[in-house]
């Protein structure tokens, strides 16, 4: 609309026919110029990144509906400057009465290759190789809170119209992933916060649009310039389950003991 009104003031004006084609000229390009930084694509790659290159650490809490226990967790992020590894992320259980709780690891590389993860068995400590292992779908995971590259290059993206989370104005993308013969497999909706790009919510769908599972975050809040959730809510509605993370302690660029992001036995 403003552009079209900028367009009439120009004719009412009586600009010169070739002015007037320089200005739409100028205005077209604009216009493309900011319809592209607004691109799902480029939406997802500004989320993809967000945290690129900062270390932090954070406690988290989770409870699962129908389990009397409560779960304690620390997590700990850190990137990597030097070799083939780009990223390292270690789970340590905490106020655990087992003598020795699970542990685990996550390596990130830089060639985009395949994840390494390893996990500590309980009771015995042995470390294994969880690499090839599928998480289940009824358990929540931090990557659910975003996508792969993989997914990034060769899902179909769509931008929706902008909503409202919490306070928070969001970008809408539906990024379906489909099969050789162009059916959709599945799809999630994400909602990804204009300014700082932190991904709000997800919600994942079946290959008939079936909703399966949601995932909310909520109670934000800023640590050094950046926005955390405090609240992660996941309800599973195929399992009927639904769980309540909260995250506290978090800590921006703390000094990491380098040794914990070794896999070994516990």
């Amino acid at each position: 609309m403003a552009v079209l009104a900028f367009l009439h003031a120009l004719v009412i004006c009586k600009i010169p026919s070739m002015k007037i084609n320089i200005y739409i000229l100028l205005i077209i390009f604009i216009t493309l110029l900011c319809a592209e930084n607004k691109t799902p694509e480029k939406i997802l790659l500004n989320a993809f990144h967000r945290m690129d290159g900062i270390n932090y650490s954070f406690k988290m809490d989770s409870r699962v509906s129908g389990k009397k226990k409560e779960k304690h967790f620390k997590v700990f992020f850190h990137w990597s400057t030097k070799g083939k590894l780009l990223s390292q992320i270690r789970v340590i259980s905490i106020n655990s009465k087992r003598k020795k709780p699970s542990s685990f690891w996550i390596q990130c590389f830089q060639d985009g290759s395949k994840l390494k993860k390893w996990m500590s068995m309980p009771v015995t400590g042995k470390l294994k190789d969880v690499s090839d292992k599928k998480s289940s779908k009824k358990e929540f995971s931090f990557f659910e809170l975003g996508f792969t590259d993989a997914e990034l290059k060769s899902n179909e993206h769509t931008l929706l119209p902008q909503a409202k989370i919490d306070t928070l104005m969001a970008y809408v993308i539906e990024s379906k992933e489909k099969d050789k013969k162009g059916s959709v497999k599945e799809s999630k909706k994400l909602w990804i916060e204009v300014d700082s790009f932190i991904i709000l919510k997800v919600e994942f769908y079946t290959g008939s649009g079936r909703l399966y599972k949601s995932i909310t975050c909520s109670n934000f809040h800023y640590v050094e310039d950046i926005l955390f959730p405090l609240s992660i809510e996941i309800e599973n509605l195929k399992s009927k389950k639904y769980a309540q993370i909260t995250i506290k302690d978090i800590e921006v660029n703390p000094e990491f003991d380098m040794d914990i992001f070794i896999p070994r036995d516990q």
